[in-house]
């Protein structure tokens, strides 16, 4: 204890007490109020050794714990003062004249409500890529985070070209490792993808603070002059995260595996320049996966697949970069190593090396003869940053740890923080080994006359006399699921809401009410189909419409009620437009093709059964000549040869054959259907990454409520698995991943 100030009020020493207990009260207070701040000093004394870009990114890294949020709370003022009325002042002053009052409009709008929590954009960052950077603040845990807005303006893309694009969106915003491994690969990792449904023509990407980092050439910028060192370091940093990202196996949001991505949009706007500890490092953004959905003046839909020629678009960008970077470093006379890199690159750009990984090997041995440059980028592994990134945390808990007295100890007791919803792994063989299933009854709805009304009718799935239901009764015999169907999409929703229904299992064909929320199983689509032509039939639509359609000449056949083929290109045949009955069908039609009609509008369109409609459509062309056109569902259509599935083209791309060979290989009007019978079907990869335009996932809904049975959740487990895809694949849905299906137990793979 040190000696006691002189200025303390002499109450504290009254003649009441003895001096010797006053004094040592009064000490004690002194070592309270001191160890009451030797945490806040030392938190900020390690935040501020750190600019205010990396500082904040270490703010929102210790945000995760929830001892230290008390803490954060009352250093944020020092560490960041005046920052909100700069930014403030930025965004009226100088940002507001120039950006769409709608991108400016969500800092006065309500929240944005997702799937993994609730967000508000707080102040504009900037624009970059197809969008515009927020920041923003997830409500419940007070998590800075970054808000990107993407804008589907009504000028540029109609309302159903809008909310496909919004669901594409959602179904492919984000992606995290197959195996289910947490690791910074340095690319930019989505929390979640959100869509605005209510007006279509926003979308929303959250990520963490990093993403408000400066782009590499916002760095150019500040820093013009680059060492030849830092260019390597820089090069061989995206080429290591290229390389990982070319050959790892993703989960998308979709639950689909992706098997390699390129990043498909590589330039210096895209690569962001992160400093942490000190260091800088080069974080890869804005992949063409999430962004190619917001650029109108892109007709057609790239992949985003890694096959070779792919990956040869992301080296020869890496090259053009590399380019860039070496103009800015200082040109000496001839220096051997500068001219070994201008090689490089040079290979780089004409496409000489195969891989990522060869050429970061050839840029490697080029490093080891180049001395060090000043304060060169570190020469990590994707997975070394996290591990080193925690040593300060460690640290600086053991100090606290050091300093724990009651007041530490009652002021930061530790909870249970709130982990985010994860998709669930598709990684379980079968549907017994699914655990923790709630035993009792519980009921579950869909549309009666839908898709799972049909699947749930198919016999015979993978061996004879094997059914869906009954399959699931035999693998979890105390789960008793109690099949009640609805009459509509509407009512199975309302159904769920109102706890009449424990999950419903539908088409993801619209908005959803707030208080649920769904996950996908598989997907289906519709089949626009016309009578299959032979060889000898010289008036087949098959072939007069070349194999394809237009959305907008699908609108004009059931929509405008055109009378003959001719008036869209077509022979000289009249029209008879039928529509399967199933409920789906209409939502889906109404949905994603008409755009001022309803079906029960189109009095001259025939419904029937799949089956029956199939039969019309060849009724009519072999007996009456008449060249009619039916919409069902792709699931409803397998194994027949009696129509032909035309492709689909969306407005201004080309048409997408939704159905391939057992080889792998396209139809077109030429292939004979019947003596392929049964060896052809949907093609996963359209479905799977939504590029087919009439394609929709299929969903399990289930409450948000907590209170509520989890039992729509497990169902959706059960689903996942090898075995439950295998049963949706035989019932003929499209599985969410068709490398799930080659997957094998290890016992039985010896």
């Amino acid at each position: 204890f040190c000696p006691l100030p002189s200025a303390f009020p002499r109450t504290l020493t009254s003649v009441k007490y003895p001096g010797w207990f006053s004094q040592a009260i009064v000490r004690v207070a002194i070592a309270f109020i001191v160890m009451r701040k030797i945490p806040e000093t030392l938190l900020l004394f390690f935040l501020r050794r750190y600019p205010p870009p990396a500082r904040l990114s270490w703010f929102n890294f210790l945000g995760r714990y929830v001892w230290l949020k008390d803490l954060l709370d009352e250093v944020y003022p020092q560490l960041f003062p005046q920052r909100q009325e700069v930014i403030e002042e930025e965004s009226a002053e100088i940002l507001t004249p120039i950006v769409d009052a709608r991108v400016l409009g969500i800092l006065e709008d309500s929240e944005i409500q997702g799937k993994q929590g609730c967000y508000r954009a707080r102040h504009y960052v900037g624009a970059r890529g197809n969008g515009h950077l927020f920041m923003g603040l997830e409500l419940i845990s007070k998590r800075p985070v970054t808000i990107k807005e993407y804008l589907l303006p009504a000028s540029d893309f109609t309302k159903t070209e809008a909310y496909q694009r919004q669901s594409s969106f959602q179904r492919l915003g984000g992606l995290q490792l197959a195996d289910g491994r947490l690791q910074d690969f340095r690319v930019s990792q989505p929390t979640e993808a959100i869509a605005d449904t209510a007006s279509h023509e926003r979308c929303f990407l959250v990520t963490d603070v990093r993403e408000q980092s400066p782009t590499l050439r916002r760095h150019l910028e500040t820093q013009p002059i680059f060492s030849l060192r830092q260019v390597q370091d820089i090069l061989s940093q995206i080429l290591q995260t290229l390389d990982f990202l070319h050959h790892q196996k993703f989960n998308l949001p979709s639950g689909a595996i992706q098997n390699g991505l390129i990043h498909g949009n590589l330039s210096l706007d895209s690569l962001l320049w992160v400093e942490h500890q000190g260091q800088p490092f080069v974080y890869l953004c804005d992949l063409w996966l999430w962004e190619q959905w917001f650029d109108s003046t892109v007709q057609e839909r790239r992949s985003v697949q890694a096959t070779p020629e792919a990956r040869q678009q992301d080296l020869r960008a890496v090259g053009e970069i590399g380019t860039v970077l070496l103009e800015r470093t200082p040109n000496p006379p001839p220096n051997p190593v500068r001219v070994d890199l201008e090689r490089l690159l040079d290979s780089l750009k004409t496409a000489k090396f195969s891989t990522a990984e060869a050429a970061r090997r050839a840029l490697l041995k080029l490093a080891s003869r180049t001395p060090p440059g000043i304060s060169g980028l570190a020469e990590t592994t994707p997975q070394e940053a996290p591990r080193n990134a925690a040593l300060p945390l460690i640290l600086l808990s053991l100090v606290g740890l050091a300093m724990g007295s009651f007041l530490i100890l009652a002021r930061w007791r530790p909870t249970q923080a709130r982990s985010p919803l994860q998709v669930p792994k598709i990684s379980t063989c079968c549907l017994s080994e699914i655990s923790a299933i709630p035993d009792g009854r519980y009921i579950y709805t869909a549309v009666k006359g839908g898709t799972w009304s049909f699947v749930l009718a198919q016999k015979d799935l993978l061996q004879r006399g094997r059914s869906i239901a009954g399959t699931l009764a035999t693998a979890q015999p105390t789960l008793q699921l109690q099949y009640v169907p609805a009459l509509s999409l509407q009512e199975t929703i309302a159904l769920v809401q109102s706890g009449a229904a424990d999950f419903a299992i539908l088409p993801l064909v619209g908005e959803l009410p707030r208080d649920v929320m769904a996950q996908e199983i598989a997907y289906d689509g519709l089949a626009v189909v016309v009578s299959f032509s032979y060889a000898e039939r010289q008036q087949g639509l098959p072939s007069a419409l070349k194999g394809r359609l237009t959305l907008d000449q699908i609108r004009q056949l059931y929509e405008e009620s055109v009378d003959r083929w001719q008036a869209i290109g077509g022979p000289d045949l009249q029209v008879q437009r039928y529509l399967s009955d199933n409920p789906e069908v209409r939502a889906v039609l109404e949905q994603r093709v008409l755009t001022s009609k309803t079906i029960d509008r189109l009095p001259e369109v025939k419904r029937f059964p799949a089956l029956d409609l199939l039969r019309q459509v060849i009724r009519d062309f072999e007996i009456n000549e008449i060249g009619s056109i039916g919409i069902t569902t792709l699931s409803e259509l397998w194994g027949q040869c009696s129509v032909y599935p035309l492709a689909v083209a969306p407005k201004g791309q080309e048409p997408i054959q939704p159905m391939i060979l057992a080889n792998g290989k396209g139809i077109d009007p030429e292939t004979n259907l019947c003596t392929r019978k049964g060896a052809y079907g949907p093609n996963p990869q359209l479905f799977q990454t939504a590029q087919y335009p009439l394609s929709y996932p299929i969903a399990v809904v289930y409450p948000r409520d907590n209170r509520r049975s989890k039992i729509g959740k497990k169902f959706v487990e059960m689903m996942r698995t090898v075995e439950g895809q295998q049963l949706l694949k035989a019932a003929g849905l499209i599985p969410l991943s068709q490398d799930l299906l080659e997957r094998t137990r290890a016992p039985e793979a010896k």
